[in-house]
């Protein structure tokens, strides 16, 4: 039951970019301001050299074991006779998704409201459904969905960018040593960076493995540096730390110095930010259960495939009804504290391999 290799590295690129310069990074940097101060820009760079040892890990058991599933498929191969050890920590990675969909997709549903009356719980429910239609869809029409919300997101950190240079004020002095606060701002920020493991699970999907999926990871490292590491500068030219720390919008906060009324524009593009994230979760959970499916950890009746497209469409429609599952729940909060136990697991998972 092979899937169809449809991506390059553009599509590679899109996508692992996409991830990683997801909602987070609109709320986390004013917390990181805080501790960071002016060396902001510092905390990123040095999250990012620890997230890039990560993506050289990916990059080689992403070309090592092609198979749908990632992390879950180098546990089979780290431990053959522990199909318990791999089971669980998939059953966790599964779950963890379906946190991960549900709690961005609430967070779309807040956003939603400042255009729209729609109750948080029925946009959320709207955006996974939407999701796993183009998930069912195929990958090449996913992939035109991701480039457009990516460029948008992107062009979001620009435009922080473009305000903290238009800015009236000396520019923040330079940090010459490593400070105890700008390590403690980076060990919360290598997590803005994570999340381009998602594009192990689409290995399958890749037309040209060993040159693309490396590619794709490092590529996607160095722009999202570069992006973070102008965009602290910028919010710190533009706003004080404290203030940022203060603010539950950090972003919205700095560019309002600057743009007094570019509020919902901010806004909007949080909206394609977490319909990003969302999309690439739901698409990343529906490989990993398809290769549990493979491996008769799951249930054969979740083993369909499209017969054109070669889509996971059965295992596509399990990961909406577990993150849909959760929606009732309603507390961002709660599905954060799911989604981040288990990122921790994740983490743990990946020190052990």
């Amino acid at each position: 039951m092979p899937l169809k290799p449809v991506l390059g590295p553009v599509q590679l690129v899109f996508y692992s970019v996409g991830v990683i310069v997801g909602a987070g990074v609109y709320s986390v940097i004013g917390t990181a301001a805080g501790l960071a101060q002016q060396n902001l820009w510092m905390s990123f760079a040095i999250g990012a050299g620890v997230a890039f040892l990560t993506a050289m890990s990916y990059a080689e058991m992403a070309t090592a074991y092609p198979e749908a599933g990632a992390e879950y498929i180098y546990i089979r191969h780290a431990w053959p006779k522990a199909g318990w050890l791999a089971f669980g920590i998939g059953v966790v990675m599964l779950i963890g998704g379906a946190a991960t969909a549900a709690t961005v997709a609430m967070a779309f549903g807040g956003y939603l409201r400042v255009f729209a009356d729609v109750p948080a719980a029925w946009s959320a429910l709207a955006l996974l459904v939407a999701c796993t239609a183009f998930n069912v869809w195929g990958m090449r029409e996913s992939s035109a969905v991701n480039v457009v919300f990516t460029s948008i997101e992107v062009g979001g950190l620009l435009l922080i960018i473009a305000a903290g240079l238009v800015h009236d004020g000396a520019p923040p002095p330079p940090a010459v040593e490593t400070q105890p606060a700008a390590l403690a701002a980076a060990a919360l920020l290598f997590f803005v960076y994570l999340g381009f493991e998602e594009v192990a699970n689409m290995v399958e999907e890749v037309r040209n493995l060993g040159r693309d999926i490396p590619l794709a990871l490092f590529v996607s490292m160095a722009i999202t540096t570069v992006l973070y590491v102008l965009v602290a500068l910028a919010v710190v030219h533009m706003a004080v730390p404290a203030d940022l720390a203060a603010s539950g919008a950090p972003l919205a906060t700095a560019i309002g110095r600057v743009w007094p009324n570019s509020g919902n524009l901010l806004s909007a593009i949080v909206l394609f930010a977490t319909a990003n994230t969302v999309l690439i979760t739901v698409i990343a959970s529906s490989r990993l259960a398809f290769s549990m499916v493979r491996d008769g950890e799951i249930h054969g009746v979740f083993s369909g495939l499209l017969p054109r497209r070669q889509t996971p469409w059965v295992a596509a429609v399990l990961s909406l009804a577990m993150a849909a599952a959760l929606l009732p729940v309603g507390s961002v909060k709660v599905l954060a504290e799911m989604s981040s136990f288990a990122a921790l697991v994740h983490s743990l998972r990946s020190i052990s391999c």
